[in-house]
Parts: C-alpha cells; structure tokens; sequence
C-alpha cells in the first residue's frame, strides 16, 4: 500500500454544509470547539474526497483540536496524531489515544470541589487580565484537583473541559488581548454574548466533559497521541499523511498559534509556567 498525502488548501475553506453532503450519523460526534482553524464544519467534505483512497493507517502531523483525526477514528482507521503544542497534545491524548476511560460524576464533582492546598499563581500573574478574581481562583482550584488525579486519561479529559471552558468564556475566543473589560463594561453591545461570558466555569466544566465522554470509544486499533515537531516525527508504515499546517497570509506572514493560546499552554504545564 503506497503512501499518500492529503492536505488542506485555505481554499476550499469557504465549503459549507450545505453542499449536498450529509452530516455523519454517528453515535460518537466530536465534541463543539471554538478553536481557530478548526475542521469540524469541514469533516463531511474531507472525508467524502479521500474516502475512496485504500488506506488503514493515518497521521495527523498538524492535529490541532483533532476533529480530522477522531473523524478517521470515526472511520476505522489506525489514528496517529500530534501536535507540537502540549495542550493540544493533551486533547489528542483524551479525544484520539483515549479508547475507553471517562470522567464519572463523582470525579466531577472531586474536580470541581474546594481544595486547601490551591496554589493562586492564576490569581495573581493574570489579575484583571482575562477573568474576574473568582474565576481566576477557580481555575487555580481546578487545576490543583486535576493534577491530584492518578489517572493520565482522566486527567487529560478533565484539561481538555478546562481549554474549552476557558476558550468559550473569552471574546474572540482567544488570549491575544488583555481586554476582560469587553465582558465587564455596562454598554450597549453589538459584538460577542455577555450570557456565554458570563456563565461559570463549573457549568462549562460539566458540559464539556459530558461532550468528551460522549466522544470516547474503541474502534479497534490503538490510536495514539504525539507532542512533537511535525519534522521530527518517527512513525513508520503510515498510509495516509494529513498536513493542515499553520496558514500563511498573502504578506507572508504565518499564524503562531501559541500567541493566541498561550494560556491554554500555561493551564497544561501549570508547575512550570
């Protein structure tokens, strides 16, 4: 079986759902992301266009939010994803190398109950940054409860809730700009959802944790989840490569992706920020 490739041109971003291809009925569906640059709307029209290649293997080199990879996952096939940015890592690891291990409601509620020995570097280092003060003990409270956690799966379900709980709080869903005052300021607004602002992490927490479990399941194969540069990947007999990399503008200018989620970054090696 020869090697392929399949790539993504920002051209074909524009392809909407509407195109005639149906939406997939499955019992597994990714979880909702407001990640930049994410695939999910763009999975029908992926797989519809590679569905014929003879392929049992996949890598992933650029996996970001790893909708592609769980929708090969989805498909059967042998899924080996990566991404050089450890919190994606992270989501791949709970999403795509994850195959059974769900966060019950009791481990929840541990996660999201009161822990002494918080430490408050969030509280402090981000002040009037991104969140409020509370929201920004709760996230040290959190993340203290993660790390407690024995299990790498559980924890790793448990990140994936916290980054998406982080993204849909913030306007534009991003941490490029200290600009919590957009949420906070009394005006007229024209721009963004208060309400979707302002709901607690708790209530995100839960719902994106009930969408990771949701998303979790065997399919066969064992998948697996990689926190390299795309270049120094090792992966041998692999029948498909997917390369969806960071776009580059019409000025030459590409997308760092840690500028915008340099947070999300943070949140995942919290000991060493």
């Amino acid at each position: 079986m020869g090697n392929m490739v399949a790539t993504v041109q920002s051209s074909f971003l524009p392809y909407i759902e509407n195109s005639g291809i149906s939406v997939f009925d499955e019992n597994n569906p990714f979880p909702s992301t407001r990640y930049q640059g994410s695939k999910n709307k763009l999975t029908c029209w992926i797989w519809d266009n590679i569905k014929d290649l003879d392929f049992e293997t996949a890598l992933d080199a650029f996996g970001g939010t790893g909708s592609v990879s769980h929708l090969l996952k989805r498909k059967g096939k042998q899924v080996f994803y990566n991404d050089i940015l450890e919190f994606n890592y992270i989501i791949g690891k709970a999403l795509i190398e994850n195959d059974s291990t769900k966060l019950s409601d009791e481990d929840i509620d541990l996660l999201l109950s009161e822990n002494k020995n918080k430490q408050n570097f969030i509280q402090k280092t981000f002040k009037g940054i991104y969140y409020t003060d509370e929201e920004n003990a709760c996230l040290d409270n959190i993340i203290c409860n993660i790390n407690c956690l024995n299990d790498e799966y559980k924890k790793a379900i448990a990140f994936f809730a916290l980054f998406q709980s982080c993204i849909i709080k913030r306007p534009y869903n991003l941490f490029h700009r200290a600009n919590l005052y957009i949420r906070l300021a009394d005006v007229k607004r024209s721009f963004g959802n208060k309400i979707t602002w302002d709901k607690s992490f708790e209530n995100y927490f839960r719902h994106f944790v009930k969408e990771a479990n949701n998303a979790i399941f065997y399919n066969g194969s064992k998948c697996r989840s990689y926190n390299r540069d795309a270049l120094d990947l090792d992966i041998n007999d692999i029948d498909l490569v997917y390369l969806d990399t960071p776009y580059i503008s019409n000025k030459g200018v590409g997308t760092n992706y840690l500028d915008f989620y340099h947070f999300l970054e943070g949140l995942a090696d919290y000991e060493n920020w």
